[in-house]
């Protein structure tokens, strides 16, 4: 695999045609897979590589071309199968220096360094950027972000949910890059949920919003009150009235639930108190709620409430809670 499409892989900044041509590399040989395998693992330990002392770093490569050069002249006493392995531990040692040097490309230039802010379950976050965009964030969400911006605009990248108060600038627009939508604004609020395996949604609160699909098949702008919902399967659905103070009222620890399946109610009281949910009945799965909860409600004041609206009961032990 060339080294540029496997950096921009490791670091989920693939185009559609990067995405693609990795699938075919893999499909065409299981080998190709497990490699690419191996070098994820390899790519975990980048945070060692990223606190580690430059001089020691430097001193460690130099020790690693002096054994390749020491090996290279003893070569033709080994047999093929060490020549084999001598090749294999080079390339996965490449590998790891071009990391290294990827990390201090950015790193060697403050402006393009990135900040990453992971929230457990079960807490949330308040942060400003340089800019003075406030950004919050819920439980079990990761936000990627310059420590300065720089360039023609403002990005960032968001996995899970969070409430942007964005400060307005006409000449460098703003753009949050979802799991599968990407959000343009110049200055405004909106509430931008991108978590994985679950529908997108952008809800406007005050201002405009462009928001496109990553496939560039989807476009549209918000205005205040309407919400976006999308999935690659069903496509862009546009709600033209939303309660966006329900939306957003997590942010003060509330919970709100409009017309929701219990499945997804379930998804968001796991990240909201550190629990696992389990339904035994998985019919029970499509039964719809509506309900509203304060911040300081428990998690067996919820399904006292659960159980009295619809015909399920429920058994919490420790942290693990069945509904049957």
């Amino acid at each position: 695999m060339d080294e540029e499409l496997l950096i921009r892989f490791l670091t989920h900044t693939c185009t559609t045609e990067d995405i693609k041509a990795v699938d075919n590399w893999i499909a065409a040989d299981k080998a190709n897979a497990n490699w690419l395998f191996e070098m994820e693992k390899i790519w975990s330990l980048r945070n060692e590589l990223r606190f580690s002392e430059k001089k020691e770093i430097e001193n460690a490569y130099n020790r690693f071309l002096g054994s390749i050069s020491k090996e290279s002249e003893n070569v033709k006493t080994l047999n093929m199968i060490n020549v084999l392995k001598i090749m294999r531990y080079a390339a996965v040692l490449l590998v790891i220096s071009l990391i290294t040097v990827y990390f201090y490309k950015i790193q060697d230039n403050n402006v393009n360094a990135f900040n990453l802010i992971e929230v457990p379950k079960g807490q949330h976050v308040s942060l400003t950027l340089s800019d003075g965009t406030k950004v919050i964030l819920n439980a079990e969400s990761k936000l990627t972000y310059p420590s300065e911006f720089s360039g023609k605009e403002r990005s960032v990248e968001l996995h899970g949910e969070a409430f942007f108060e964005v400060t307005h600038n006409k000449k460098i627009p703003f753009i949050v890059k979802g799991s599968f939508l990407n959000v343009k604004v110049l200055g405004t609020k909106f509430n931008f949920r991108s978590y994985p395996n679950e529908k997108a949604e952008v809800t406007l609160d005050e201002g405009k919003v462009e928001v496109e699909s990553f496939d560039f098949k989807n476009k549209r702008i918000l205005s205040p009150g309407q919400q976006i919902l999308y999935t690659p399967k069903e496509g862009m659905r546009l709600i033209n009235k939303t309660d966006v103070s329900l939306v957003k009222s997590w942010t003060t620890g509330e919970l709100s639930f409009q017309n929701k399946r219990l499945d997804e109610i379930c998804a968001e009281l796991e990240r909201k108190f550190n629990v696992h949910i389990n339904i035994e009945n998985k019919k029970l799965t499509k039964e719809v709620f509506t309900c509203h909860f304060k911040n300081t409600v428990t998690i067996d004041q919820i399904f006292v409430l659960l159980k009295e609206t619809r015909n399920i009961n429920y058994k919490i032990k420790n942290n693990e809670i069945t509904i049957f």
